[in-house]
């Protein structure tokens, strides 16, 4: 018995710390909830991945779209992990506050969907995809270098 606890252990342990995604991976298709409770789906359409773990990624992604010239491209998608943001202030500041973007944000509440993405709290996360297959992986700091990556 101890010998199978053991073995649960070691199995949970190596999952927990799985690395990220990388570029060659492929991804699963992603289907999650934006700010206005509407689908908000990552398919073999989707050619660029917007990934924010954490505010200050937040923050560069939403001037990079907004400074765009136009509305964000269709082919786009940006999701959001805000499972470390308390559900209260999830639920009755930033949320509401979401709503006034002019773009979808799908919003990852567990951290479940998003947890082999690759991101941290203080960078925004570009991902180039072809087919669900990733292309490339870039982790920027400022908006300029968001829209950079996308090019």
């Amino acid at each position: 018995m101890k010998a199978l606890v053991l073995a649960m252990g070691v199995l949970f342990s190596a999952v927990s710390f799985a690395s990220s995604l990388t570029q060659g991976d492929h991804i699963e298709a992603i289907s999650l909830t934006d700010q206005n409770e509407a689908v908000l789906e990552v398919n073999s359409d989707t050619q660029v991945l917007l990934f924010s773990r954490g505010m200050k990624g937040g923050e560069i992604i939403q001037e990079a779209i907004e400074s765009l010239e136009s509305p964000m491209p269709s082919n786009w998608r940006y999701i959001a992990d805000i499972s470390g943001m308390p559900s209260l202030i999830a639920k009755f500041v930033a949320i509401p506050k979401m709503r006034d973007f002019s773009f979808a944000i799908g919003l990852d509440q567990e951290g479940e969907v998003t947890q082999l993405l690759p991101g941290d709290k203080e960078t925004a996360t570009v991902i180039s995809l072809d087919g669900l297959k990733i292309i490339k992986v870039v982790q920027v700091d400022s908006a300029k270098a968001l829209l950079e990556a996308v090019k």
